[in-house]
């Protein structure tokens, strides 16, 4: 007797926990944005310009909300923050970030990924992800998009053997 009663507790309380994990918001509830630019064409390393970012982002009508993107929630790549935004005439939000610390980023990831240029006068294509928020009135959606950025690696020697 009591081991049917513990049967029948445990088996409530996985049916709840099921049903938390499906009511729970999952990754798929991230909207996915299209990164066409990333200006400069190609960045200096060594002496970077300001790195713009363009987004466009659409809901699941096809409409543009890019002027529903809750600017302050914007970061590259987790953690380096725009020092300008705006909405262009193409209706693209541009995030501005300083150029240095993507350079300084972007080098750590050559470094820590072992990333080499075979032919070191060809650029190499760097993945660099922009997320953010919508705003509040909109849900406050996440959304998340990724772009490549142009990069020249030079004096570069191949990782160490592992």
């Amino acid at each position: 007797m009591k081991t049917n009663k513990l049967t029948l507790i445990y088996l409530a309380l996985l049916v709840s926990l099921i049903g938390a994990f499906l009511a729970s918001p999952s990754a798929s509830a991230t909207l996915q944005a299209s990164v066409p630019i990333i200006e400069p064409k190609i960045l200096d390393l060594d002496n970077p310009d300001i790195v713009k970012v363009h987004v466009k982002l659409n809901d699941t009508s096809g409409n543009t909300i890019v002027n529903q993107i809750n600017a302050s929630t914007v970061l590259l790549e987790n953690a380096i923050p725009p020092t300008n935004t705006y909405i262009s005439k193409l209706s693209e939000f541009i995030a501005e970030f300083d150029g240095y610390t993507v350079a300084a980023h972007i080098s750590a990831k050559i470094s820590h990924m072992g990333i080499t240029a075979p032919k070191p006068w060809v650029p190499i294509n760097i993945p660099l992800k922009i997320t953010g928020l919508l705003k509040n009135e909109y849900g406050g959606t996440p959304w998340e998009g990724t772009g490549k950025i142009k990069v020249y690696i030079t004096g570069t020697s191949p990782p160490p053997p592992p």
